[in-house]
Order: structure tokens, then C-alpha cells, then sequence
């Protein structure tokens, strides 16, 4: 549970849905009375918030978002890991809280950002960080030039792909061992991208 002595009632109510987010049922476990009942407010007083059940689930995915950068940038601090260091917070976030993984990056939603549209006009915070990182290794030649957005959302699919797998049981491996086959994965693409040096022999 997240700390909550100083949040308002939107925080608070925002926080509970998200916990009952992570339960077994995922967000089909989120409802109006059921997040009321426990931030110990009337079912009334969440409406004053928020429309109806679909405005808090989007509020709530919302405010996840620097929870996940917080993922991303803990990852890239860690300078003896290889490749796209922050896709390692993606992978972390997702074993942590798979429930809101599947909900924020699996599910269909009418709020979900969508490729092209969405993604390449920078409104999503986490594709926002790859694309980022993919222009800079291109301007360092360290990944051939090519499209920036497409290139992004090549190493997110094979990325989402391998996370995916995982979470539904399709690679048995313990979470360790399977963060280390993750990243090797990751930097054998990332060899396939490489920019090529012209060979003058």
C-alpha cells in the first residue's frame, strides 16, 4: 500500500484503485463502491472525483506513469548492464505488478496509446524514453540510421513479447535467470540493428 497520510481524497482514491488493480482479478476487481469502501469514503463522494468507473481506471493508469519512469531511470543508473539499460525497468515493472502491466500495455482500452498515431506525437510517457535513447544511438552511430519511431517500437515488441511469454508461463525460468536471457535477447537485436562498419580491406 502506498503512503497515505498526506494525499487528498483523489490520491487516496486513486491509490486504492490501483491496489485493487494488482489483486487477482486485475482491473475487473475495480469498482466504484469497492474503492469507496476502502479509502473509507461514501460510494457518492468517489463520483465527485470521478465520472464514472472508466474516468478512474484511466486516472489511475495516469498517475502509474511516474511510477514506471522511476522503473526506468533506476535501470539506466545501472551502469554494468548492457544494451537499452532502461528496458530493464520495463521488465522489472512488469514481474512486480503484472496485473497493471496487463492492463496498461495488453489490454484494449479506449484510452490506450496507439502506434502511429499516438506514439509519434510523443503522448505516451514510456515510449516517449525509447524513442529518446534509439535517436541518440543512431546520432552516436552506434544503431544504423533508420526510422526513429519504428525502430522504437521494433525493440518494445520484442521486448513486450518476451515479457508476455513469461507472465503466461510459456518460458519457466526463475525470475533472475530469466532477466538475464531478457537482456541477452535484447543486445542480439540490438546486434541486427548495429550500425555496419564499411569494410576497406
Amino acid at each position: 500500500m502506498r503512503q497515505l497520510k498526506t494525499q487528498s481524497t483523489r490520491e487516496k482514491l486513486l491509490a486504492f484503485a490501483l491496489d485493487l488493480m494488482e489483486g487477482p482479478e486485475g482491473a475487473d476487481g475495480v469498482t466504484m463502491r469497492g474503492v469507496a469502501a476502502s479509502a473509507g469514503v461514501t460510494t457518492m463522494a468517489t463520483y465527485k472525483h470521478f465520472q464514472n468507473r472508466d474516468a478512474l481506471l484511466r486516472a489511475a493508469t495516469a498517475a502509474e506513469y511516474p511510477r514506471i519512469a522511476g522503473y526506468f531511470a533506476r535501470a539506466n543508473a545501472r551502469t554494468e548492464v548492457p544494451g537499452l539499460r532502461g528496458m530493464l525497468g520495463y521488465l522489472n515493472y512488469a514481474l512486480d505488478h503484472p496485473q497493471l502491466f496487463r492492463y496498461m500495455f495488453s489490454s484494449h482500452r479506449d484510452d490506450a496509446f496507439v502506434f502511429p498515431r499516438d506514439l509519434q506525437g510523443s503522448k505516451s510517457p514510456t515510449f516517449n524514453v525509447l524513442q529518446t535513447v534509439v535517436s541518440e544511438l543512431m546520432d552516436r552511430r552506434v544503431l544504423q540510421s533508420d526510422d526513429v519511431a519504428e525502430t522504437a517500437l521494433s525493440i518494445w515488441a520484442h521486448a513486450h513479447g518476451l515479457i508476455t511469454l513469461y507472465l503466461c508461463g510459456r518460458i519457466a525460468a526463475p525470475r533472475v535467470t530469466f532477466q538475464k536471457l531478457y537482456m541477452r535477447s535484447l543486445d542480439r537485436l540490438l546486434g541486427g540493428l548495429a550500425a555496419r562498419t564499411a569494410n576497406k580491406g
